[in-house]
């Protein structure tokens, strides 16, 4: 009777040691992937904002380039500004389909 009670007290032990390697395994393989998505949100941050100023800068510019091409600070500025407003209107139209696309992007992104 002894060794059966060893057995089943060694099996009970064995199986808390799996269940606690198991649950540690869970919890490294969840922060490796938020780990990954994190960095991937900072990085997709940093070129965000690098192309925000990309794009206002490129913006200046071309309405001074403008400028000298139409001979008007209003001009050159009102035409990049028309080509902002365009590009907003662009944007508004195809909300809904730039939005799916996004969406199933993240989507993608966080089941891979």
């Amino acid at each position: 009777m002894s060794d059966s009670n060893q057995f089943f007290k060694d099996a009970k032990q064995e199986l808390e040691d799996y269940i606690q390697n198991r649950i540690l395994l869970a919890k490294m393989q969840v922060a490796d992937k938020v780990s990954d998505k994190m960095a991937a949100g900072a990085l997709l941050t940093i070129l965000g904002v690098l192309f925000v100023f990309a794009l206002i800068f490129g913006g200046i510019m071309a309405a001074y380039y403008l400028t000298d091409l139409t001979g008007s600070l209003v001009k050159g500025f009102g035409y990049v500004a028309a080509f902002f407003l365009g590009l907003a209107v662009l944007v508004l139209i195809f909300q809904k389909s730039i939005a799916g696309g996004v969406r199933n992007s993240i989507i993608k992104n966080l089941f891979k």
